[in-house]
């Protein structure tokens, strides 16, 4: 093998090894609420600086009241699906009944995978 080609080789695998790592993970999850549901749509990014980070917004319907203090949970998973950590950030200020709200959350140990869910919330504004 030439020299010019080792050289095409390696930055051939350097472009394939920094789009691997710039990939991010999308999803989203439902699950009841205050009479109505609570819907997080998410992904895996990062942030400027290039530190892990879980962006998303915080989607509610049907709600008679709002969320104060939503806790999210974010689950750290391996390369088999199994969760390796778990981190609980806040969702800063206040949910309403039919809102969208986005949220920032650092991932504090990186993983093959993610899952994010609300963790709990409290009540307010007279809720149920």
């Amino acid at each position: 093998m030439t020299r010019a080609q080792m050289t095409i080789g390696a930055a051939l695998l350097a472009c394939f090894a920094w789009v691997g790592a710039a990939q991010t993970h999308a999803a989203s999850s439902t699950q009841a609420g205050n009479a109505g549901t609570i819907t997080l749509n998410w992904e895996a990014t990062r942030d400027k600086v290039g530190r892990p980070l879980i962006v998303g917004h915080v989607v509610t319907s049907g709600g008679k009241a709002g969320y104060c203090v939503p806790r999210l949970l974010v689950e750290t998973l391996d390369a088999q699906g199994q969760v390796i950590a778990q981190n609980v950030g806040f969702i800063p200020g206040y949910v309403g009944g039919y809102d969208n709200v986005y949220f920032e959350e650092p991932i504090r140990a990186p993983g093959a995978g993610y899952r994010v869910s609300i963790a709990s919330w409290t009540n307010c504004a007279g809720g149920q």
